[in-house]
Parts: C-alpha cells; sequence; structure tokens
C-alpha cells in the first residue's frame, strides 16, 4: 500500500505540537510550584492541573492519529445547451452512492463520509446516470426542457 501524499508532514507537526505541549505543561507546573509554596491547597492545585494536562495531552494525541489528510476527487461538469454532462470520483461501494438535486445543487455522497455539493448553472432533471469503477457519470438536462417535451407527447 502506498502512503497519502503530505501524510510525513503530519506526523512531523503531530510530534511538534505534542513536545509544545509537554513542554508548557512542565512550565506550567514549575511556575505554580515556586508561586503557592508548600501549603496543602497548593499541593491539591498543583495535582488537578497535572490530571487536567494529563487528559488534555492524550485528547490531542488521540486527535493528531484519527487526522486524516483531505483526498481531492476529481469532478467535471459540461455544458452544453440544456445538457449537463457531470463526470465525477466518487467513492463506493455502489449501494452507498447517492445523488439528490435541490434547486441548483447537486448532493452527491459516497462511502467512507464522502459528500460533496457541486452548483448547477439552472435546475435540471437527472436523465441518465450509471456509476461503474468509481466514476459516476449523469446526464442532467434543463428541468424546464423537460416540461417542454412532456407536452410536446
Amino acid at each position: 500500500m502506498g502512503t497519502v501524499r503530505g501524510e510525513g508532514r503530519v506526523e512531523e507537526s503531530s510530534k511538534l505540537l505534542l513536545g509544545i505541549l509537554a513542554t508548557l505543561l512542565l512550565l506550567l507546573l514549575f511556575s505554580l510550584t515556586l508561586r503557592i509554596g508548600r501549603g496543602v491547597l497548593g499541593l491539591i492545585l498543583i495535582g488537578v492541573i497535572i490530571l487536567l494536562g494529563v487528559y488534555w495531552f492524550k485528547e490531542v494525541k488521540k486527535a493528531l492519529k484519527t487526522y486524516r489528510p483531505r483526498i481531492k476527487y476529481p469532478l467535471e461538469l459540461v455544458e452544453d445547451g440544456d445538457l449537463l454532462t457531470l463526470t465525477a470520483q466518487v467513492p463506493g461501494p455502489e449501494e452507498e452512492v447517492s445523488i439528490k438535486i435541490s434547486g441548483r445543487k447537486l448532493l452527491i455522497r459516497g462511502g467512507r463520509g464522502f459528500k460533496r455539493v457541486v452548483k448547477l448553472p439552472y435546475p435540471v432533471k437527472i436523465l441518465k446516470r450509471s456509476y461503474i469503477n468509481g466514476i459516476l457519470h449523469l446526464k442532467l438536462i434543463r428541468e424546464q426542457q423537460v416540461v417542454n417535451r412532456r407536452r410536446e407527447f
């Protein structure tokens, strides 16, 4: 399996961020121990700060591990009069790929949480739809043309 472009930079930056957070936590603890002294309240406050620091350190580390770089999927929209042809790479499987038209917006959903909104030049209806090997092909027609074609028959 190949690596995703930019993955190494994310790893390096996350290690740097975790190092900076650990250093800031240690500096904060050191300064508090100097200011508060040896009282019981000071020890309790230092304990609370240590617990909060460890908690946030773990949360940031977990968030950085689950980070996935955003993959850009290509999309092509060609206008030919009243017809639009859309070709887009959409992650599957086919059962998870769905299309919804709302006014001049086309919502495409796919596998792995993929979601993309495409702004269209005019309201449309779907004439033809196919999904083969991760590529979605749509033939769309201007909505007014559909109404006119129905009246002709």
